[in-house]
């Protein structure tokens, strides 16, 4: 099957980003567009188009920064690279294990934070609802 290929037009009217935050997400080298044409143009694979959609989730439904975008990205690239056996080497296994461990660690803290705020919206809730309900009485 032929590899479909998009221009930077198509990719930010699917994902919804402008151009020019596509082309900072590869300047910050959170991803390279797969192809380029012999005049210079981009062009962007449905890969391509999957991975800006993640950096998109993380960056506004999750806020992470860019360094922490590129930390779960490059995480990504090397465990996939093991899977495939590209990497075999016992420390580069071990380094995955450890950076692996580390990002687990800071998302059960950011799920802990996250569930402490929204106990907190919770209860607020509850609250203007009795409160509301006690004012039609």
């Amino acid at each position: 099957m032929e590899q479909k290929y998009y221009q930077i037009d198509d990719v930010s009217k699917v994902t919804g980003l402008t151009k020019r935050t596509i082309r900072y997400y590869e300047d910050m080298e959170l991803f390279a567009p797969t192809a380029r044409t012999d005049s210079g143009y981009r062009m962007y694979s449905d890969d391509d188009i999957n991975i800006i959609n993640e950096i998109k989730e993380l960056r506004s439904k999750l806020g992470l920064t860019i360094p922490e975008v590129k930390q779960i990205l490059g995480l990504r690239k090397i465990l996939n690279k093991i899977w495939s056996k590209d990497i075999t080497d016992k420390d580069h296994i071990k380094e995955a294990l450890e950076k692996l461990s580390t990002l687990i660690e800071t998302i059960d803290e950011r799920e802990k934070v996250l569930r402490r705020v929204k106990d907190n919206c919770n209860n607020s809730l509850n609250k203007l609802i009795t409160l509301l309900n006690e004012k039609e009485e």
